[in-house]
């Protein structure tokens, strides 16, 4: 599936896995994604139950900041059809007037436990030293996601 958006960036995770932009169609995997209660639970700022009008906040906000900054910080996770099942990123960082930021990610259920979040982890934190100017990044987990440690233990990032 081709968008030509602002940014037609497209990292490879592996094995058709990608990040790319937030685009706007990408509600409907928002909503179906997110009214899943252990990501809210994980990730207590994403509301529960996640709705239309957060769907749509959430991507005119990552489109805002992408045709402001010209830089992307927060990427959608995309299986080999093009359909978003995850996201990573640095979502409040300020490109060029801080040098520090606190990565995020979620990954949907269905693909848990294959190593995806870690390998896209790898990718980004490559591509935020490499292109957003960051020094440090740090990362936040809370004590019962041990998913999640896992995945921070096996990136380094710990």
């Amino acid at each position: 599936m081709f968008h030509s958006y602002i940014s037609d960036m497209e990292l490879n995770i592996r094995d058709g896995f990608h990040l790319t932009s937030i685009y706007p169609t990408d509600k409907a995997a928002y909503l179906e994604h997110l009214n899943d209660r252990s990501i809210s639970d994980a990730i207590p700022v994403i509301p529960y139950p996640y709705t239309e009008v957060a769907a749509d906040w959430w991507i005119k906000r990552r489109l805002e900041f992408l045709r402001e900054t010209a830089r992307e910080i927060s990427f959608a996770l995309r299986n080999a059809e093009g359909y978003l099942i995850g996201s990573v990123g640095v979502d409040d960082f300020k490109v060029g007037k801080v040098h520090r930021a606190e990565i995020g990610y979620w990954l949907t259920k269905v693909y848990c436990g294959q190593g995806l979040a870690t390998d896209a982890l790898r990718v980004f934190v490559q591509y935020a030293f490499d292109n957003l100017e960051v020094t440090r990044l740090t990362a936040h987990v809370l004590d019962f996601n041990t998913a999640s440690v896992k995945v921070l233990k096996k990136t380094d990032l710990s």
